[in-house]
């Protein structure tokens, strides 16, 4: 599944800037937490075959919950935030996302 996010940080930052112009309020948090959380559930509907447990992006947290709505795992960055994680390396963001999903595809 393919999904249209920001994968560098001058990518982020003209995705900010288009949504200002457009009225909305958006800083470079906002756009990476969202990254994230539409990156963690695209790889879980890949390696899952389907759309069965989701990725919810929740007071920064990024949250999993299967096809019941019952919460699975919380995934956490590796440094002290995702958005430091995706500032000092967004391809380790994408390979430790899609790691994450094959775990909870696999029931880790």
């Amino acid at each position: 599944m393919e999904i249209d996010v920001p994968v560098t940080m001058e990518e982020v930052d003209y995705k900010v800037e288009q949504l200002n112009k457009a009225g909305q309020i958006a800083n470079e948090s906002s756009v990476i937490m969202d990254t994230v959380a539409k990156s963690l559930d695209a790889y879980l509907e890949t390696a899952e075959d389907g759309h069965y447990d989701s990725a919810k992006l929740e007071d920064d947290k990024l949250n999993v919950y299967d096809i019941t709505g019952d919460f699975l795992k919380e995934v956490k960055p590796q440094g002290a935030s995702f958005v430091d994680d995706f500032k000092a390396s967004p391809d380790f963001v994408f390979t430790y996302l899609e790691d994450q999903a094959g775990k909870i595809a696999r029931g880790q």
